[in-house]
C-alpha cells in the first residue's frame, strides 16, 4: 500500500475524493479544463458505465464533499488546538513532517515517514 493510499485509509477523504481533488487543482492552476477533469476522473468508475465520462454536476458535488472534508478536518485541529486537546508545538511538527505535498519516496523512505506520523499523531492527542 502506497503512502498515498495508507494516508486516505485514515483520512475523512474517501479514494475518489482524492482523485477528484487532484485533477480539480489541475483545473484551479489552468492546466485543464473542467470537462476534461471529470473525464480523467471517469476511470475506475464503480457506478455507471466506465467509458462514460462524469458529468460536469457528478464531478463538482464530488469536489465539494471533498473540499468540506478538508475544510472539517482542519477545523477539527483549530477545535483539537482551542480546547488544549494538541499542542501548537505538535501541530507545528506534524506540518514540518508532511511538508510541501506528495513526493516520492523509496519504500525504505516511506515505512519511516509513516512511523514517524503514527509516532507523532499517537503522541499529539491528549
Amino acid at each position: 500500500m502506497s503512502v498515498t493510499e495508507r494516508l486516505v485509509a485514515g483520512s475523512s477523504l474517501t479514494a475518489r475524493q482524492l482523485d477528484v481533488l487532484t485533477t480539480y487543482l489541475r483545473v484551479v492552476s489552468g492546466e485543464i479544463k473542467m470537462k476534461e477533469a471529470a473525464s480523467l476522473s471517469s476511470q475506475g468508475r464503480t457506478r455507471g458505465r466506465r467509458d462514460e465520462p462524469l458529468t460536469i454536476g457528478s464531478y463538482s458535488r464530488t469536489v465539494r464533499q471533498a473540499r468540506t472534508n478538508v475544510r472539517r478536518s482542519l477545523l477539527t485541529v483549530v477545535l483539537g488546538l482551542w480546547l488544549g486537546v494538541v499542542r501548537a508545538e505538535d501541530v507545528r511538527r506534524l506540518f514540518e513532517l508532511v511538508g510541501g505535498g506528495a513526493r516520492e519516496l523509496s519504500d525504505e523512505e516511506a515505512t519511516r515517514f509513516l512511523q514517524l506520523l503514527e509516532a507523532l499523531l499517537h503522541r499529539m492527542v491528549v
